[in-house]
């Protein structure tokens, strides 16, 4: 098993969490990120990284001059979101003045978008903007929205906003094309790799799951893979696993507060087009005065593993009686004087 030290750690969770990991310092980049692209460089570093990958999913993330991609599962993207995805990296490539300069790189928002809209017609420049910003923004992090500073006088003006474009972009689009075109790899997963790849994509697995014979031989292996990376916690109860993620706090969210109302109101299920409605009841019920936004509950009951989707027809996950008992625990733990929060 890999020993991974911090430098390792920080750029396997940075490519969990955002896809990409480039090497490109600047007077922003934190002193522990200096260390890990540093780290990068050394090609020991390189194998040790790949290894770890390899031993958990059977699969490496794309390299191209230490810049690094990982798309995976989930993280894969739609056939329109793609087509998004190049045409935002050509229009990019092409801006006259992003040419030979790693100072000024900021553009503005609408030029990149209306050359996007030329290539992607079938949609219009608002679902345009949405997509290249769950993308690039906030997805890659490759750009940083800029808003110029305004004067008193200057408040009520309509304000063109800019986007700060990462230097390492055109390593990232190489990255990208050469992911693109790879074949696929073929060779046979392990029991271990293929209940990784589940939980990485899910966070979850039901003793329903066809892997749930391997995760329950090989438990102790897989949660020591993921506790390497100092913030995943395998969680294995009598009908589930659940991979823990120690920088989420849901806890306290009014989404996940509704998500876990509505997963537990769904009993044998319902038709997936009911679900909306089913979100809009509970939350009336649970906060009549404040308005919880459906998306955010839906990402709630996926992120969570508190539901599961099949056939057009949304049914509860094991997982509910988890957070359901939870809740009942900590409702008996209140003292007389605490009252409802």
């Amino acid at each position: 098993m890999s020993n991974l030290r911090a430098t390792d750690r920080l750029i396997i969770n940075q490519l969990f969490n955002n896809g990409v990991f480039t090497r490109t310092i600047t007077p922003k980049t934190t002193g522990p990120m200096v260390d890990a692209i540093n780290a990068l460089k050394k090609p020991a570093n390189q194998q040790r990284l790949n290894s770890y990958f390899k031993n958990l999913l059977g699969v490496v993330p794309d390299n191209y001059q230490e810049n690094l991609l990982f798309l995976f599962g989930t993280q894969r993207l739609e056939p329109e979101a793609v087509h998004v995805l190049l045409a935002t990296i050509k229009a990019v490539i092409n801006l006259p003045e992003l040419q030979n300069t790693q100072s000024d790189r900021v553009v503005a928002t609408q030029t990149i978008i209306r050359q996007v809209h030329s290539e992607v017609v079938t949609l219009n420049e608002k679902e345009i903007r949405r997509q290249i910003t769950a993308l690039f923004v906030d997805r890659f992090a490759l750009f940083v929205p800029d808003l110029p500073d305004l004067g008193p006088s200057e408040q009520t003006q309509t304000v063109e906003d800019y986007w700060d474009v990462s230097p390492d972009f055109n390593y990232f689009a190489q990255c990208l094309v050469n992911h693109l075109q790879a074949q696929t790899d073929t060779q046979p997963l392990t029991a271990v790799q293929r209940v990784n790849r589940a939980l990485l994509t899910q966070r979850y697995l039901s003793r329903s799951s066809k892997l749930w014979p391997d995760l329950l031989v090989h438990k102790v292996e897989i949660a020591e893979q993921w506790a390497q990376l100092g913030r995943f916690d395998l969680e294995c109860g009598d009908d589930y696993a659940l991979l823990l993620d120690n920088t989420r706090q849901p806890s306290k969210a009014k989404p996940f507060v509704v998500a876990i109302a509505v997963a537990n109101s769904l009993g044998v299920g319902i038709p997936s087009d009911m679900l909306t409605t089913r979100i809009h009841l509970l939350t009336r019920q649970i906060f009549p005065e404040t308005d919880v936004p459906v998306g955010l509950v839906k990402q709630a009951l996926t992120d969570n593993g508190l539901v599961k989707e099949e056939n057009q027809y949304v049914s509860p996950t094991p997982i509910v009686s988890r957070f359901v008992m939870r809740t009942m625990v900590e409702q008996d733990a209140k003292t007389p004087d605490e009252g409802e929060a």
